[in-house]
């Protein structure tokens, strides 16, 4: 497990910096006398505190500390007296101040000037309170303080308030962190990224309060929920533990507003209407419980709904209400929903769920009502449990054909299919049998992979079942769906287009077939090399509105993600990066909160790992291949060999060995030893291409480059034009220019696309050494994202100038290339390495030069290039007298291995 922060230690202040700097500048604005940080419970205040004074006491400012309490504030100057003169007193205030006054230590500079910090300023006595403005008024301290913003009637709360509004204080309001800081918090104390979903669940759980995350990650770490499988960190259930600390703090803040068993009715049933809150809450009650900040009334039309407002006091209250209080609590308030006739479309499934969480068992043919209440709170955990708590012998076709589509998107695609191929078989009408078997292709195809003879063999047995219009039209389609599974592009994008043309032919209600028909389209056509038409078809699409079926409580959420994956797919096949990037992390239809296992998000997170690994984000784009990783190694899921190919390629291009390697034998070890070359590249199609980059890493050029041709080949045999093109790209990024570049000319001509042809102009300008037109595409690379590519092409060109003479463009041209790489996260692919130094070297010099710089011996050379031992020394030698250096030790400084910009 990697190392992290000493949990007694202090979590480092992570997301404080805009404070900290007014900090700075308050401390050194001679009219500025005070620093107030105003916060809720949790927030920080001590901690930002606490390092505002050590970065005062390092400027030279001597600083005094106070802790203000509840129980100090019962002695007059209790919180002060450890500060002050042995005969001060409070009843003589003339002689007080000017004692102390007069014992304030003395600042050490000509600009310093004394600092007095006191926690909690707002409970301090009244004495200490005058004695303190005293002194702040007089210039003689410089006061830096914290302040409860919730509280408003402790003793010194008042006066605290007036000094806030003062000209001479510098107020800070501390905000919660929002979801990005709470992700840069974590890593930092763990030590490695984690999971967006983890951080999803630990921000919404805390409400980006440092205090309640700490504790709730103690208690994930102590009780194993949160685990670091060496790349991310994730939680392995949305139930979080709360220490005895921390649910200590929330049982304190819920006695300080009365008794807790008026609040229970709220955490068993919430939200719950404003009328049935009132028959528990009075009025002023439920005022007092809104001001201070524990309940949230919310107005949504003509209803007005009540609930907590902190997560974790519904967590605590839960954990302490006997089992039998929350059924009664349940059935009470059931029964005043079912007597007062609620006809939202929401209520019957709501209804439903809660009447299996109190009696366990659900309202009779409600089932799917009360999965689409469990999706609309993106809870797909309860909804999987909801479906699996009924009895075998109970389950009818709605039962299994929703906990099918519920197991799918929990990644258990196996079981998926076992539930949606019994419901297959009681499936009694056309309807239902057209909707489990799209349910079924859709596992098959991107859930299950590899599974193209069951996926037709499911599609054929339905066949003489669907008889409508309609449905032979959608059984065309989801052929085109399994085509596509098995990397047949062209008979996907002919079946997409004969939909088209007879859809006008049909009823109206084949909007949502044609949807997924565009869609369908627009991944075709960007996997035949025709991207421009595919971002159009899938802005299309997105563009549509979708009917929800009745029939699916996922409907929504899943069309949302699809459309979005086909985009930012298409955006990157376009080779538009930054847009894709962009399009893909918006937020989504439900304010960007994450369901907190959906399968169809890992779809979305492998389109936006692509973007960026294609646009050299490669930190970003290894997350998020981790992401994947993490969640589908337990079912082996279709994207989880491809999510670990991708990682190694993206940790290779870092320069990574161990990650890259790791990552590639685990992927290799998750394809089928016995399939056949075709069968394996459709299988694991990145495979090649992550043995290429890693082998690259290794220093293995020609090797990497074999790979490359071979899998280019591959790719064109099976009209994947989007493939090849990728790989001759990478084949020219790793000297293979004046092989590629033929072939990527005649897709250029093929396919007269800006993408192609900027691909074609590159690998010409790299074949024939033309700095100019290298230095032009790069700029034209940056410009759609392509920042790694566009850095080694600028790199490539600043070593070309310096060996023509031109240093002065050289220079120039090596300070773009730095500015370009200043984006890509780490990079350290074999060009950024060895540019300056290729002009002089040939390839096979190039590929032995990166081999000796990582220490591999001339006998394991030579075994490995099939030459011998000699004829490597003899290289070594050439090699050494081309760069000027006088050994190996130079020879790996040279070559940078350690990642320093060219």
């Amino acid at each position: 497990m990697t190392e992290t922060h000493g949990f007694g230690a202090t979590w480092p202040l992570t997301g404080r910096g805009p404070e900290l700097d007014q900090f700075a500048a308050a401390l050194d604005d001679a009219s500025l006398g005070a620093f107030l940080v105003f916060g809720p419970p949790g927030a920080g205040r001590s901690r930002l505190a606490a390092e505002c004074r050590r970065r005062a006491a390092d400027a030279g400012h001597p600083v005094s500390v106070a802790r203000a309490t509840a129980a100090a504030a019962r002695v007059p100057l209790g919180a002060l007296a450890h500060l002050l003169p042995p005969d001060a007193s409070p009843t003589r205030p003339a002689q007080l101040y000017a004692r102390a006054s007069a014992h304030l230590p003395r600042p050490t500079g000509p600009r310093g000037r004394p600092v007095l910090c006191v926690d909690d300023l707002h409970l301090l006595d009244t004495a200490s309170t005058v004695l303190v403005r005293q002194l702040l008024d007089a210039g003689r301290v410089f006061v830096l303080g914290t302040v409860r913003s919730d509280l408003h009637d402790t003793p010194g709360a008042a006066a605290t308030a007036v000094m806030a509004e003062q000209d001479s204080v510098r107020r800070v309001d501390l905000a919660p962190l929002d979801e990005a800081r709470t992700a840069a918090l974590l890593r930092d104390v763990l030590g490695r990224p984690v999971t967006g979903r983890a951080v999803s669940r630990l921000h919404h759980l805390s409400g980006g309060m440092p205090l309640p995350l700490r504790e709730l990650v103690r208690a994930a770490l102590a009780r194993s929920t949160l685990t670091s499988d060496g790349t991310v960190w994730d939680l392995t259930s949305p139930d979080v533990p709360l220490t005895p600390h921390l649910a200590g703090r929330l049982r304190a803040q819920l006695r300080a507003v009365g008794p807790t068993r008026k609040l229970e009715v709220l955490a068993a049933c919430g939200p719950c209407p404003l009328a049935y809150a009132l028959e528990h809450l009075d009025h002023e009650q439920l005022t007092a419980l809104e001001r201070a900040g524990l309940v949230t009334v919310t107005r949504d039309g003509r209803r007005t709904s009540v609930r907590l407002a902190q997560p974790l006091h519904t967590v605590v209250l839960q954990h302490d209400m006997p089992e039998v209080r929350s059924r009664r609590l349940l059935l009470h308030y059931l029964a005043w929903n079912e007597e007062r006739g609620s006809r939202r479309s929401g209520d019957r499934g709501m209804r439903a769920a809660l009447t299996l969480r109190a009696t366990g068992h659900s309202l009779p043919g409600a089932m799917a009502e009360a999965v689409r209440h469990a999706a609309d709170l993106e809870d797909l955990d309860r909804a999987r449990r909801l479906l699996e708590s009924v009895p075998p012998t109970q389950r009818d076709y709605e039962a299994l054909h929703l906990l099918g589509q519920a197991l799918f998107r929990a990644g258990d695609c196996t079981r998926a299919e076992w539930a949606l191929a019994q419901a297959a078989a009681l499936a009694d009408d056309e309807r239902e049998v057209r909707d489990t078997l799209a349910a079924r292709v859709h596992n098959f195809v991107y859930g299950l992979g590899g599974a193209t003879d069951r996926c037709q063999a499911a599609i054929e047995e339905c066949g003489s079942r669907v008889t409508t219009t309609v449905g032979r039209a959608e059984l065309s389609l989801l052929r085109g769906a399994a085509a596509f599974g098995a990397g047949e592009f062209r008979s996907t994008l002919d079946l997409c287009t004969a939909f088209e043309r007879s859809r006008a032919a049909l009823e109206p209600a084949t909007a949502r077939l044609s949807v997924r028909a565009k869609l369908l389209e627009a991944l075709s056509l960007a996997s035949l090399g025709r991207a421009d038409e595919a971002v159009a078809v899938a802005r299309d699409a997105a563009g549509t509105a979708i009917p929800v079926s009745a029939r699916d409580p996922y409907a929504e959420v899943t069309a949302a993600v699809a459309r979005d994956t086909v985009l930012v797919n298409a955006l990157t096949a376009a080779g538009r990066y930054r847009e894709a990037l962009a399009h893909g992390q918006r937020p989504g239809p439900r304010g960007g909160r994450r369901p907190f296992d959906p399968y169809e998000s890992r779809w979305l997170a492998m389109a936006l790992g692509r973007a960026a690994l294609a646009g050299g984000r490669l930190e970003q784009a290894r997350l998020l291949f981790a992401e994947v990783v993490r969640a589908t190694r337990t079912q082996h899921a279709a994207l989880y060999t491809e999510a670990l190919f991708l990682q190694a390629a993206a940790a290779a291009q870092q320069g990574d060995l161990e990650a890259a390697t790791s990552a590639l034998e685990e992927g290799r070890r998750a394809v089928p030893s016995d399939a056949a070359p075709d069968q394996a590249f459709q299988a694991a199609p990145e495979h090649a291409f992550a043995a290429a980059w890693t082998a690259a890493c290794r220093g293995e050029v020609g090797r990497a480059r074999h790979l490359l041709t071979t899998a280019a080949e591959q790719a064109r045999s099976r009209g994947h034009t989007w493939r090849e093109s990728v790989l001759l790209t990478d084949l020219t990024r790793l000297g293979g220019a004046a092989t590629a570049a033929p072939r990527l000319s005649e897709i250029a001509a093929e396919l007269p696309e800006p993408r192609h042809l900027a691909r074609s102009a590159l690998a010409g300008a790299w074949r024939d050494r033309d700095p100019d037109r290298l230095l032009e595409l790069a700029d034209r690379f940056h410009a759609c994202g392509a920042d790694l590519l566009a850095a080694e092409a600028a790199c490539t060109a600043a070593a070309s100038l310096r060996t023509q003479g031109r240093e002065r463009l050289a220079r120039a041209a090596a300070r773009t290339a730095s500015a370009f790489l200043d984006r890509c996260q780490g990079a350290l692919t074999p060009v950024l390495r060895v540019a300056h130094a290729a002009a002089r070297l040939s390839e096979r010099e190039t590929e032995i030069a990166l081999l000796a710089s990582r220490g591999v011996s001339n006998k394991q050379m030579g075994a490995d290039l099939h030459i011998s031992p000699r004829t490597v020394e003899n290289h070594l030698n050439r090699i050494y007298h081309k760069l000027g250096v006088g050994g190996r030790g130079d020879l790996a400084a040279v070559l940078r291995p350690n990642g320093h910009a060219p």
